[in-house]
């Protein structure tokens, strides 16, 4: 910190990294803060935190903050991890890299936002990745009274996400057929999220693929989904190919 008259009290992470506003958290509306910058708490080149009743621990942090005893202003550069073109000069260009290139690519994002997903796929999609469908393992978690524990699909285990997506043999066979049927084999992955990885890894079968991929775990999921509903509440069931049949329809509407 210099003479302080470029910093904003407020809004500039001039405190260990942080702002004031991160520091004090939105409970504090900072009216007394807002505007002003660093130099009204410097006099003589001494903090004076006291001036504006700051408490004594953050009062002590401030006084932390090395004040450089010259006469320039504060600069504030632009300085991104990796980057050294155009160091401290602010770009929209560099920023837009920033948050596009260096993160892990999430398979979940592009299985439940991705182009052509029906709204209702998009909902059951979700929520299996949060781990939100109301499965009966965790009704009986939430204390809702369960009659019978067992996959209503398979009769076979215990319900559950993981069961029902994919160790259930019922949604299982689904998800084969349709991996043999469009999408030239199947892996040996029972679990929704490694088929997902399945699906990123690609093995040099491209986007479009991977598109379809996508699609059809997606609708294999809803309609898995849908038919362990249908068990349940309206005492009907669905033969396998009347399954493939509803996926195979709505895979068509959603593909370009």
């Amino acid at each position: 910190m210099r003479e302080g008259g470029e910093t904003d009290l407020w809004l500039d992470p001039w405190i260990a990294g942080q702002s004031l506003l991160e520091i004090l958290g939105p409970q504090s509306d900072g009216v007394e803060y807002r505007g002003l910058t660093c130099r009204r708490i410097i006099r003589g080149g001494v903090w004076r935190p006291e001036e504006y009743r700051f408490t004594a621990q953050l009062g002590g942090e401030i006084r932390q903050v090395q004040i450089t005893p010259d006469v320039l202003s504060d600069v504030w550069v632009w300085a991104p991890p990796g980057y050294t073109e155009g160091a401290g000069e602010f770009r929209f260009s560099s920023c837009y890299d920033l948050v596009r290139s260096h993160f892990d690519k999430i398979e979940e994002y592009d299985f439940i936002w991705g182009k052509g997903l029906a709204r209702k796929m998009q909902l059951s999609a979700y929520k299996l990745v949060l781990g939100r469908l109301l499965t009966r393992d965790r009704l009986l978690r939430f204390g809702v009274p369960v009659p019978d524990p067992t996959c209503v699909l398979c009769e076979a285990e215990n319900e559950s996400i993981g069961h029902l997506f994919f160790q259930c043999q019922v949604a299982w066979s689904i998800w084969v057929e349709q991996s043999r049927r469009y999408l030239g084999g199947v892996g040996r992955e029972r679990d929704f999220r490694e088929i997902l990885q399945w699906i990123g890894d690609g093995r040099g079968r491209g986007q479009s693929w991977a598109r379809r991929a996508r699609l059809r775990l997606a609708a294999s999921v809803w309609h898995v989904w849908r038919e362990r509903n249908r068990r349940i509440y309206e005492g009907l069931s669905t033969p396998l190919v009347g399954i493939l049949h509803n996926i195979e329809s709505d895979v068509l509407v959603m593909s370009p």
